[in-house]
């Protein structure tokens, strides 16, 4: 089934809860970036600001940050449904792939854009989906690159099985396109965060592309 993802990146406590509250029955899916000022350029509020969000969501925490696997257990200790990491802060494939092994939520690996697909390889069936950026990670609002559309057909062909989304960029000019290039799900950010009403500008996205939640 193909989603719409809506996601939250801030560094203000406050603005978190006030966005889970206001979603809340609106989207079974939450994305939550997490920044730390080393792997991208500034830093977000940290994990255990949460509090209990997965009894309301499935929680999708987008690791931007050196040394992944040190956040794991954390993650699992929130109740984290999925939690995606950067191929780009991976230096040594051993103790990820052994962090992998001792978790139980789904593991997605993230890409930017001049990161080859065919790094993620190794990783075999550990890996349960891809997230491929859209833009130069670590804000929000910055313009869509469209070379992104191309490597989600091969990355579809390459790994047929496994979950591909895209993050970054995306908006209504652009939603129809990454779906109909064979995206199964759309992480949007600022375009449904930063609107008058928020709510409607989810609901905007998902008429647009006639996804069910």
């Amino acid at each position: 089934m193909q989603r719409v993802v809506p996601a939250i990146l801030t560094q203000d406590p406050k603005e978190l809860k006030e966005k889970l509250e206001l979603f809340q029955g609106h989207t079974k899916w939450m994305h939550i970036d997490i920044m730390d000022g080393t792997l991208v350029p500034g830093r977000t509020m940290n994990l255990f600001e949460l509090g209990e969000a997965s009894k309301f969501f499935n929680l999708e925490i987008h690791l931007m940050v050196e040394d992944p696997f040190k956040y794991f257990e954390d993650c699992a200790g929130l109740g984290a449904k999925r939690v995606i990491f950067h191929q780009e802060a991976i230096r040594a494939k051993e103790p990820m792939l052994s962090a992998l092994d001792s978790h139980e939520f789904q593991k997605g690996i993230a890409l930017n854009k001049v990161t080859s697909p065919e790094l993620i390889s190794s990783y075999g069936k550990k890996i349960s989906s891809i997230l491929l950026m859209g833009i130069e990670p670590g804000a929000q609002g910055r313009p869509f690159d469209s070379v992104v559309l191309a490597r989600v057909k091969k990355m579809k062909e390459m790994y047929p099985s496994v979950l591909c989304g895209v993050d970054g960029g995306i908006g209504k000019d652009n939603i129809q396109s990454v779906f109909g290039i064979g995206a199964d799900y759309a992480v949007v950010g600022s375009e449904i965060m930063q609107a008058e009403d928020p709510i409607a500008a989810f609901k905007k996205f998902e008429e647009m592309v006639d996804l069910q939640k």
